[in-house]
């Protein structure tokens, strides 16, 4: 069984819902967020929720700076 929750986060005003998961058998944690129609994936091996909210925000703002 799969666990997921999700965490919202504001970058550049916009705000944006960042979805977590932990599959079984596998370590660390996947991040999916929806950024204006492209869907933005991050897994990371030994990062934790924290770690992940803030990679993910830096990924967003680097996205909206290309648009």
């Amino acid at each position: 069984m799969e666990e997921s929750w999700s965490r919202t986060v504001t970058v550049e005003g916009e705000t944006y819902e960042v979805r977590f998961f932990r599959r079984p058998f596998r370590e660390g944690l996947e991040v999916v967020v929806d950024v204006r129609g492209t869907e933005l994936r991050l897994s990371e091996l030994g990062l934790g929720e924290r770690a992940l909210l803030e990679l993910a925000s830096a990924r967003i703002r680097d996205i909206l700076q290309r648009a």
